[in-house]
């Protein structure tokens, strides 16, 4: 059931409120990229709290050094009292190397605790992910295996200080893999999307798992679809809980052009193995289910942007309850 509508206090024409969202408990933060308090697009994000059935909106977050066309809050995410917000067009390290501004809550009020970069920036902030003390932040245009093959980057938070732990990779990246463009983090074991790597054809995408053992991480395991074909995209959007892995491929083609689906992967020891591919029970031809995806425990939520139920890309989004 719908508990609430929310909106910005002082949302405006081409503010994209609602572009990323996170949630964590009682408190939700909204992206709107499009906002223009530090310049155009320059960007903000709001944090609402729920206080019984109501949600009121807590705090509107903007960056300290925000500028125009930073793009603040085109990514988000929340875990606890600490927030994570993406400015992919920062220019801190050259033109639009981007960053990520991390925020804590003490009681109701929300401050600036650190901004990041990349050592080596490159297209940083496309894509943020927080759990605890921990922050991996998307880098889809580096170059470390070949144009635009991607990486991404672990953030650890020792006191009230933000170091780089590691720069991710994919063992067989490619140029144009676009490794980085999902991010997601739970505890010791984060999941990385690159739609446009090519095991199953052209753009049929994949996502690597890495693992952390002591301040370290490694790769896992690489996953790609089990019947993944050219174009499918399967790594838009991933999401990682426990044990559990939900990746979307909203090209796939099962309920028509374009309708899209997601697979849901668990894992058994070291191992990932494919558990059930998702598609939406009324799926139709251009509906891009799986252009976004969370899961937490045994439940999961697909975003079908582009369905039609209340108007033409009125979009819809499915909950799954998971074996």
């Amino acid at each position: 059931m719908e508990q609430q509508k929310i909106t910005a206090s002082d949302g405006a024409s081409d503010d994209y409120f609602g572009y990323s969202v996170s949630i964590s408990g009682d408190t939700a933060i909204v992206g709107a990229y499009g906002n223009d308090d530090k310049g155009s697009y320059s960007g903000s994000a709001y944090v609402f709290v729920r206080s019984g059935t109501t949600w009121t909106e807590q705090q509107k977050l903007t960056a300290s050094d925000g500028a125009a066309y930073d793009i603040f809050g085109e990514s988000v995410s929340i875990s606890g009292d600490t927030a994570i917000v993406g400015a992919r067009h920062d220019d801190d390290k050259g033109s639009s190397s981007g960053s990520a501004y991390v925020f804590v809550r003490s009681g109701t009020t929300w401050t600036e605790q650190q901004k990041l970069t990349a050592s080596d920036g490159a297209s940083f902030g496309w894509s943020v992910s927080i759990s605890g003390d921990t922050a991996i932040v998307g880098a889809r245009h580096d170059d470390d295996k070949g144009s635009s093959s991607g990486s991404a980057y672990v953030f650890v938070r020792s006191g009230t200080t933000w170091t780089e732990q590691q720069k991710l990779t994919a063992s067989d990246g490619a140029s144009s893999d676009w490794f980085g463009w999902s991010v997601s983090i739970s505890g010791d074991a984060a999941i990385v999307g690159a739609y446009l790597d090519d095991d199953k054809g052209s753009a049929s995408g994949s996502a690597y798992v890495f693992v952390r053992s002591g301040t370290t991480w490694t790769e896992q395991q690489k996953l790609t679809a089990s019947d993944g074909a050219s174009d499918d995209y399967f790594g838009r959007s991933v999401s990682i809980s426990g044990d559990t892995a939900i990746v979307g491929a909203y090209q796939d083609d099962d309920k028509g052009s374009a309708s899209g689906s997601a697979y849901v992967f668990l894992r058994s020891g070291t191992t990932w193995t494919e558990q059930q591919k998702l598609t939406a029970s009324d799926g139709g031809s251009v509906d891009h289910f799986g252009y976004s995806v969370s899961i937490s425990g045994d439940t999961a939520i697909v975003g079908a942007y582009r369905d039609d139920d209340k108007g033409s890309y009125s979009g819809s989004a499915y909950v799954f309850a998971l074996p």
